[in-house]
């Protein structure tokens, strides 16, 4: 019995000698917030899938389908302006503005961006919203939940060692949340360091990575290994093919800037309705609209998956009427006010525009075309060339289309930026910090 008690006491010391180091007790920390990420992402995924699907199987009950856009996405809307007005949309710009700020001084801010009653309320917004119809995507909420449980863990861990710093958890937060949503653990590297990090990449490098691995890992633990877009067949790639990449990047690029600027505009449009009824009104005539483009092509609505099976493996073409409404029920999505993000319907309207662009060319490589157009269209949005070809990439592992996807994420950037110099989410951020930042005091 003493040599048990005398081994227990050596583990207690052990345990508190570890402890004691703010590194090995930071590193505990995000293993923690990460395990909880894989599971939490892994779930929300599959519970967004299921109700994505209940409204398909709607189809046989006209009244009931189109019914319900009009009373769902209000209820969406109500739950975010009642509960956390900062739940609101994809979460990214959320993210970006609580990393820009100093915690020491806009802690508040920080954690209204970021807490857990956000996260909660962005996963049941988001989850009326797209079982009514809402072409919204899980990616973007899913950074800003995985953020919010990183912030969390961070802020506990932060008693005990203040001098910490914040924005290690919420980049590393933002990284492992991409990779746990679409399976990519690179691209949420990539993300972090290109959107968020590269001011902090050497001092969040290895908790960056970290989080990504362990949230990876449990997310595969609970869903085997899968490709996010699965294996496209893809024709030999010779260099005569250049053209058409630089092609597709410039109008996608530009075909996506121009999308995140009316988002933006749309944003301030409705910002101008204070009083609640009119708010809710808004959302219900959102809710018509989305109804409408139900009846009209029931593939306009929805995150856009059952558009990537189509175009790449049923081998069918995107008519220019789905490109348009694809493009419009993102943005009417969008001005609804629930939350619900943009990653995954920029993918679908990049698809469709590409697969457009290739009924008309006549290219011969028709998957291709419709990978080009999702990077090239998500870099115009997003400005993020790298993470956008290196996600697409990462979901088809089509390793051979490399040069082409790099190609037109590179055009695509430059394409937009002669469009607008700044993508949506930097759009968005700047109205999140400005509503942070204490008024300056009068000269």
């Amino acid at each position: 019995m003493d040599f048990l008690a005398r081994g227990r006491d050596q583990i207690l010391a052990l345990l508190k000698k570890t402890l004691r180091d703010p590194a090995n007790t930071q590193a505990l920390g995000l293993w923690a917030a990460a395990i909880a990420t894989g599971f939490i992402a892994v779930e929300y995924a599959q519970l967004f899938k299921f109700l994505e699907k209940v409204l398909i199987q709607l189809n046989g009950h006209p009244y009931a389908m189109h019914a319900l856009p009009v009373i769902g996405i209000p209820a969406a809307f109500l739950v975010v302006r009642l509960w956390a007005p900062e739940a609101a949309g994809s979460g990214i710009p959320q993210i970006m503005a609580a990393n820009e700020l100093d915690y020491k001084v806009s802690a508040p801010a920080v954690d209204r961006l970021l807490s857990l009653k956000v996260a909660a309320v962005k996963v049941v917004s988001s989850m009326l919203a797209i079982v009514s119809g809402a072409a919204i995507g899980r990616e973007g909420p899913t950074l800003q939940i995985s953020a919010c449980v990183f912030h969390f863990c961070g802020r506990r861990v932060r008693r005990f060692f203040p001098s910490m710093d914040s924005h290690t958890w919420i980049i590393a937060g933002a990284a492992a949340g991409l990779a746990s949503a679409f399976n990519t653990p690179l691209g949420g590297i990539v993300y972090a360091i290109e959107e968020m990090g590269t001011v902090h990449f050497q001092r969040v490098k290895t908790p960056m990575f970290t989080s990504v691995i362990i949230a990876g890992l449990v997310s595969q633990w609970l869903l085997g290994p899968y490709l996010y877009l699965g294996y496209p067949a893809l024709q030999q790639i010779s260099v005569n093919f250049l053209p058409y990449s630089l092609l597709v990047g410039i109008l996608s690029g530009a075909f996506g800037a121009y999308f995140g600027v009316l988002l933006a505009r749309a944003v301030d449009w409705r910002s101008q309705f204070k009083d609640l009824r009119t708010q809710v009104a808004l959302a219900a005539v959102c809710g018509v609209l989305i109804s409408f483009m139900l009846w009209l092509n029931p593939l306009a609505t929805g995150s856009g998956s059952e558009i990537f099976g189509r175009l790449l493996f049923n081998g069918e073409n995107a008519e220019p009427s789905l490109v348009v409404l694809r493009f419009l029920a993102t943005g009417i999505s969008y001005l609804s006010g629930s939350a619900g993000g943009i990653f995954s319907p920029s993918l679908a309207a990049g698809a469709t525009a590409g697969s457009f662009l290739d009924s008309l060319l006549a290219t011969g490589h028709p998957n291709l075309m419709v990978l080009l157009g999702m990077i090239g269209f998500l870099t115009g949005v997003t400005r993020t060339p790298f993470t956008s070809f290196i996600l697409v990439l990462e979901m088809t592992d089509r390793h051979a289309a490399i040069f082409p996807m790099m190609v037109c994420a590179v055009v695509a950037n430059a394409a937009a930026r002669v469009v607008y110099p700044h993508g949506f989410y930097e759009i968005m951020k700047v109205k999140y910090l400005a509503t942070a930042s204490p008024p300056a005091p009068p000269a």
